[in-house]
């Protein structure tokens, strides 16, 4: 068991980035159908991504070095809401990027994706006033699209990285088969919550509640997703005031 981030001139390569803005709100729906899931594939800059889109409007991408052995997140996107016309181009409007590789920080940025050519999916993220951080992908569903997520398929004992902005642990996860959830963070901080799978995506809604000190929100209760490819899971919790988010990545 395992245990425990470019250039714009790329854009004119991928679709997306010369499909143009949204029509207005008016002329765009919530996320469609045929949208929603999880999309795996390479980012511009040499990390590999796992896109989780949802049908109301939110998304998560987690950023993955192609090389690791394990599976913890480099970096990820919380999109709180987005719009998507009618001729599938995704476009965010509001998403926070946390970056856990020096220097950790918070960025606002802006997720544009092309899902008009799916299964083939392209998008670029732009961080506004800082191109050099600005990156393309190109990605298609992962084999796990349309397998419905269970509560046995993910039960199990998950070992791995612990990520916010304050830096990162060694943590573990307990899934058992009823949706209950138990983990403990090296430092000494315990959570608990619960698992349960996500209506009309595969993938699952978690919340958790942390225990007091040392945990950096204690007692306080966060929502988010999870991802199961196989035997990894991600995890990512965000803050509902979007100032930080902690991220698992662990394998069983």
């Amino acid at each position: 068991m395992k245990t425990i981030a470019v250039s714009a001139a790329l854009c004119a390569s991928l679709i997306a980035c010369s499909s143009g803005k949204l029509p207005p709100e008016s002329q765009a729906t919530t996320v469609l159908q045929s949208s929603a899931g999880i999309y795996t594939g390479p980012l511009s800059t040499q990390q590999k991504l796992t896109l989780l889109t949802r049908l109301d409007g939110s998304a998560y991408l987690f950023y993955q070095s192609a090389s690791a052995s394990r599976p913890a997140v480099d970096d990820v996107i919380v999109v709180r809401n987005a719009r998507q016309a009618n001729d599938g181009k995704y476009e965010s409007t509001q998403a926070t990027r946390y970056r856990f590789v020096q220097p950790r920080r918070a960025m606002p940025v802006q997720v544009d994706i092309d899902f008009s050519h799916s299964p083939a999916v392209s998008g670029f993220i732009s961080v506004p006033g800082d191109s050099a951080d600005n990156v393309a992908f190109n990605a298609r569903p992962a084999p796990i699209l349309g397998e419905a997520p269970t509560l046995a398929s993910v039960a199990g004992l998950y070992s791995g990285t612990a990520n916010s902005l304050h830096g990162a642990s060694a943590a573990q996860i307990t899934v058992t088969g009823s949706g209950l959830l138990a983990g403990m963070i090296a430092n000494g901080c315990e959570f608990r919550g619960t698992l349960a799978p996500s209506s009309g995506v595969t993938a699952y809604d978690v919340s958790v509640t942390y225990g007091g000190a040392p945990c950096i929100d204690a007692n306080a209760t966060v929502s988010g997703s999870a991802v199961l490819d196989e035997s990894k899971l991600l995890v990512a919790l965000p803050r509902p005031d979007g100032s930080d988010v902690v991220v698992f990545g662990g394998a069983r």
